[in-house]
């Protein structure tokens, strides 16, 4: 495919004219709403476009989403599994076979040949930086390496924590070999550090964490937290969310964790964090674009997270029974509670 990824009108004539790569990248951008509305039903049939013509890549993904064959279950990706209350305090959820083992596997494979020393925020400059405390590696998806399947597995994150996939941050694969570590930490980002507090007012609080287990052929390596002494082990795609902030505002301080360390094996695991909306238009809010990897990957396309983001459009298409955060009807993005009254959204 020789075709600028920014030329919706290309890679649509191309694909027309039987160009499997150029419908499967037309699929990606329907599924994001980039540079056009966001249409699942768009994404799935340029996905059957592709792979009928033996596209291998797109033939390989519709067998993720589709093990059984056939079509692709749509309302089944976008209906929140049913969870199980780990914690009350702090607010920790379980959700067991939250995607398949095959699907952890290609996880994997995307992200192995990508990985690099794990980073954290300056606490000065708010770039990343190697320390001492975290020790593990990892992947950042952006734009170029983001397939069909993560994007509909964000799409089911989003609608499992009520909050707009619009504010997801890029999902990171983290792997920890033996001895390797995330010495204990918060999610939630601080006002009083001087590298996070314009993060913090470009793009509002870091609410919910979501790590999905892809392997468990390791020992060790717990996601501990703090508070209650709590060790979580899961098996391959389960799935671990918590809230980091409170349903009356504020942080969760109890949210202190730590990715301890295998004692043998690697372990793998998907990081997703939330946030309420995407970035702001304010000065400053591009480069935090730019450190997501949504703006210099198709610098066209990825303005289009701001000026697509509607949020009657957003909620409109959560599933039955999902009531949303209510901090984004509110167009509130400092300090709100995911899982409205301090529960996950029903899950119908």
């Amino acid at each position: 495919m020789d075709i600028d990824p920014t030329d919706i009108a290309g890679l649509s004539r191309a694909a027309d004219a039987g160009d499997g790569a150029a419908a499967l990248r037309l699929a990606v951008l329907c599924g994001l709403g980039l540079g056009r509305p966001q249409d699942w039903s768009e994404a799935l049939s340029r996905l059957d476009q592709a792979a009928a013509t033996g596209d291998r890549d797109a033939v390989f993904q519709k067998t993720l989403l589709a093990p059984a064959g056939g079509a692709v279950d749509l309302t089944a990706w976008l209906t929140p599994p049913p969870w199980t209350v780990v914690s009350e305090r702090p607010h920790v959820l379980s959700l067991s076979g939250f995607v398949s083992p095959a699907l952890c596997d290609h996880l994997i494979d995307l992200a192995r040949p990508r990985l690099a020393r794990a980073q954290v925020y300056d606490p000065t400059t708010g770039r990343g930086r190697v320390a001492s405390h975290r020790s593990n590696s990892a992947f950042a998806f952006n734009l170029e390496t983001t397939d069909l399947v993560l994007v509909l597995l964000r799409e089911r994150i989003a609608r499992t924590a009520g909050l707009p996939v619009t504010g997801l941050e890029p999902s990171q694969v983290l792997r920890y070999g033996v001895g390797e570590t995330f010495d204990w930490h918060v999610d939630w980002l601080d006002p009083a550090i001087p590298g996070q507090a314009s993060d913090l007012a470009a793009r509002g609080q870091r609410i919910a964490t979501l790590l999905l287990y892809l392997n468990d052929d390791f020992e060790g390596g717990e996601t501990a937290f703090e508070s209650g002494g709590l060790r979580h082990r899961a098996r391959r795609g389960d799935a671990l969310m918590w809230a980091n902030t409170l349903p009356q505002g504020g942080v969760d301080r109890s949210t202190r964790h730590a990715g301890l360390p295998p004692t043998r094996g690697e372990k793998w695991v998907l990081s997703q964090w939330m946030r309420p909306a995407p970035p702001r238009a304010t000065e400053g809010s591009g480069a935090v674009l730019a450190k997501s990897g949504l703006k210099r990957a198709w610098e066209g396309l990825s303005h289009g997270l701001d000026s697509n983001f509607d949020p009657k459009r957003d909620t409109a298409h959560r599933a039955r029974g999902l009531a949303g955060c209510p901090a984004v009807h509110r167009g509130v993005a400092d300090h709100p509670a995911p899982f409205p009254g301090g529960r996950p959204p029903s899950a119908g």
